[in-house]
């Protein structure tokens, strides 16, 4: 088995010689003269790893929405899992990846995988298209514009929305909450994003919010413990799987919320659809891996099937998100759900 194929995960196997960029695109023409249906090979580059719950999502969703004709290919940068002193590394080994399949169009998954490979890809001969971005990407698709059509989603945490929820939830006397995340490139990322919406929040919600950026699992517990004594009413879960332990290895995500769901003195809220739920945080306004996979798989399709320019389809921006809440884990905090969130059994 060649290195692409242990790298790359496929949905459909059996290797095909592509020609260079000429014949790609003379091989686009000639479907479109024939009418026959093309088979295009799309490759899908991780930040993650396909175990993270949100990259399960987003992959089943581009799955199910992108045509069955089309061969998806995968490569996963692990950048969850592994010191941030080896994403360069990881981002060469997804262009060679890219090399030995020379796919007709790219898909990149959050952050890392745009500000690592976009300076690699963006004079070849392709489409590509993003997902799950927290920051702007306009300085980054500005400096790098090049032969490839970029277009894609943009990812933002509801912070505002979440934050009036929470305020409806809580009494007044207790509309002061704590935001953890770790301290990986999404959070920072999305905590400047925050930052930016403290002000208003505070003057138009009366909502104070207390956004921390955390290392290590002893410090991520310290602040669970000692929020309620801190005078916060609420804590919020953010991101929280790349925090480490006292020997510096990373630490389990699923034992980080559990561990939080069992010790928080106070009800826990989430951004992401993955830390609400039985055992987890309890409810909020959340985004959804799956309607980020559904949403790229939509320019996918435009791109490959409807023949559309890349460079022509705006960026687009995640859809409103929902309000998600566990029965029982409100129950717990003797919350009242709003009549628009809906429940879940998990």
């Amino acid at each position: 088995m060649d290195s692409l194929q242990l790298a790359c995960h496929s949905q459909w196997f059996g290797n095909q010689k592509r020609g260079g960029s000429h014949m790609r695109w003379w091989g686009v023409l000639l479907w479109l003269l024939s009418g026959q249906a093309w088979t295009a090979n799309v490759l899908v580059i991780q930040s993650y790893h396909s175990g993270y719950a949100w990259d399960a999502a987003y992959t089943t969703g581009l799955k199910e929405g992108i045509n069955t004709q089309h061969q998806l290919h995968f490569f996963e940068m692990n950048t969850k899992r592994i010191p941030a002193r080896e994403y360069s590394v990881a981002a060469e080994r997804a262009f060679q990846a890219y090399q030995q399949l020379k796919p007709d169009l790219v898909v990149l998954g959050d952050d890392n995988a745009l500000y690592y490979l976009l300076p690699k890809l963006y004079n070849e001969p392709i489409s590509i298209v993003f997902l799950g971005i927290n920051a702007n990407p306009r300085a980054l698709l500005d400096e790098y514009s090049g032969i490839a059509q970029v277009t894609g989603i943009l990812e933002q945490p509801l912070f505002v929305k979440n934050m009036a929820e929470i305020g409806r939830l809580l009494p007044k006397e207790k509309h002061r909450v704590l935001v953890l995340f770790d301290s990986g490139n999404t959070s920072k990322i999305a905590l400047d994003y925050m930052q930016e919406q403290y002000k208003l929040i505070k003057e138009n919600l009366g909502i104070e919010a207390d956004i921390r950026s955390i290392k290590s699992e002893q410090e991520w517990k310290h602040a669970v413990e000692y929020a309620n004594q801190e005078g916060f009413g609420a804590i919020v879960v953010g991101l929280y799987q790349t925090l480490v332990n006292i020997d510096g290895l990373h630490v389990s995500p699923e034992n980080i919320l559990s561990w939080t769901n069992q010790h928080s003195q106070l009800p826990l809220f989430g951004f992401w659809d993955f830390s609400i739920g039985k055992g987890k945080a309890a409810g909020g306004v959340a985004l959804f891996g799956l309607e980020q996979g559904q949403m790229a798989a939509e320019l996918v399709t435009r791109i490959l099937d409807k023949q559309e320019l890349a460079k022509y389809i705006p960026i687009q921006i995640n859809r409103q998100g929902r309000g998600l809440y566990q029965p029982e884990e409100f129950a717990r905090w003797g919350l009242t759900p709003p009549k628009d969130w809906t429940p879940i059994d998990e």
